[in-house]
């Protein structure tokens, strides 16, 4: 078996796959990060359409989580990760086939939701995959979308027709026309298929896979709540999904109230994602090489210092928080997921569960910005919930690490 850097061949020509999907996913959240205003004034409607749709989204997405987590346990990674982008898809081009607030509501916020029910493959499939380069390899996938963003951004503001609903259009020719080709030839679910049984006896039943499905399930949750690991990762999940509703949804509106002119609030987009990949690259080898607990509290340490530069609004407060936020914001999800799967040993279904605190955040705080926005005027609150979450998750993982390394259980 051919192994690059201590890992088999195929994982990295897995790991391709994987990133061309988070690449192409890239379209739709600059479409929703940039657009907002374009779409409200083509459509008639106001502002908050736009957020609703957005938060239901997010909602459905979060509810799919750990439904498809499920999924995955009993049929495999491919087939829920295949399904999923075909949804996408299709909710991409129906938005670009019939443009108005109806559809979009239906498409983009309910059915394109249902990507959800994917959300997990990916991780689930690294971490068959990947055993001694976990930590770079989710990092990598998740530089993906960010870059994306990065390289979108100036392509369609200075390109002459490529609009947003140019950007569904692509999303789903692309979607249709390479992702679900690449997955359905090339992909396999993993190594060792035997994680939804208790043995290693092929020829179990259904009846009997379906019940060690469901005694592994027990048994993990059991250990979940004997430990503190589980709330520490849920609170840090849900302030980094508050983190997200609030970047990607407010950040343009935010700089926009603050004055910031145009060109300044594009470099700020685009810094954004190409930061979020330099970050998951280093980041992501510190998760390899010292605890995950300490570098956790130390993206969210970082995180803290971003949101402080954006609640006072200096002149370079566009660079300074794209430069601090982005560097910190890819690691976060895989870190906690990591540490919760090594700690606990969990399964794809746990996986599903712990991203629905972390979609839920971000539907909080999408409909929370504007709530607060219309009663005081002003993003300052907000921002200041923002950098709350971020120290007080900081010290949870700090108090973490010290409470693991006594246990002698550090992951790593």
């Amino acid at each position: 078996m051919r192994m690059w850097f201590g890992e088999r061949k195929y994982a990295w020509g897995l790991l391709g796959i994987l990133w061309i999907i988070g690449c192409i996913g890239a379209l739709s959240r600059f479409v929703m990060a940039y657009y907002q205003a374009t779409i409200a004034e083509d459509f008639e409607v106001g502002r908050s359409f736009i957020s609703v749709a957005w938060s239901s989204n997010l909602l459905i997405a979060a509810i799919s989580a750990p439904i498809g987590g499920y999924l995955v346990d009993k049929y495999g990674a491919k087939l829920i990760l295949i399904t999923s982008v075909i949804i996408g898809a299709i909710g991409s081009l129906l938005v670009y086939l019939f443009p108005n607030p109806v559809t979009f509501f239906l498409a983009f916020g309910l059915l394109s939701g249902l990507i959800g029910l994917g959300a997990t493959t990916s991780f689930t499939l690294v971490v068959h995959w990947f055993k001694r380069r976990r930590g770079m390899a989710l990092t990598i996938l998740n530089s993906a979308s960010p870059l994306g963003l990065a390289l979108v951004t100036p392509l369609f503001i200075q390109a002459e027709g490529l609009t947003w609903n140019v950007a569904f259009l692509l999303s789903s020719l692309l979607s249709f026309g390479l992702v679900v080709p690449l997955t359905t030839a090339f992909m396999r679910n993993g190594p060792a298929d035997k994680t939804d049984s208790v043995s290693d006896d092929v020829t179990l039943t259904v009846e009997k896979k379906e019940r060690n499905r469901w005694q592994n399930l027990k048994h993990q949750l059991s250990m979940a709540i004997s430990t503190p690991v589980m709330p520490i990762i849920i609170m840090a999940l849900f302030a980094c999904g508050f983190h997200m509703g609030t970047v990607e949804m407010n950040m343009v509106a935010i700089h926009q109230h603050a004055h910031v002119s145009s060109s300044q609030i594009a470099l700020a987009v685009s810094l954004l994602g190409l930061m979020e990949v330099a970050g998951s690259f280093v980041f992501g080898y510190m998760l390899d090489k010292i605890p995950r607990a300490l570098a956790l509290a130390m993206l969210y340490g970082i995180r803290t210092i971003g949101f402080g530069f954006l609640f006072l609004h200096l002149d370079a407060t566009p660079v300074l928080f794209s430069v601090l936020f982005g560097a910190a914001y890819n690691t976060t999800v895989p870190g906690s997921l990591l540490l919760a799967q090594e700690t606990t040993k969990g399964s794809a279904t746990q996986t599903g569960f712990l991203l629905l605190f972390h979609q839920g955040g971000g539907v909080i705080a999408a409909l929370l910005a504007g709530i607060l926005f219309d009663a005081l005027g002003n993003y300052q609150l907000h921002i200041a919930l923002d950098a709350f979450f971020a120290v007080i998750v900081s010290l949870g993982f700090i108090w973490l690490h010290f409470y693991l390394r006594k246990r002698g259980s550090l992951p790593n």
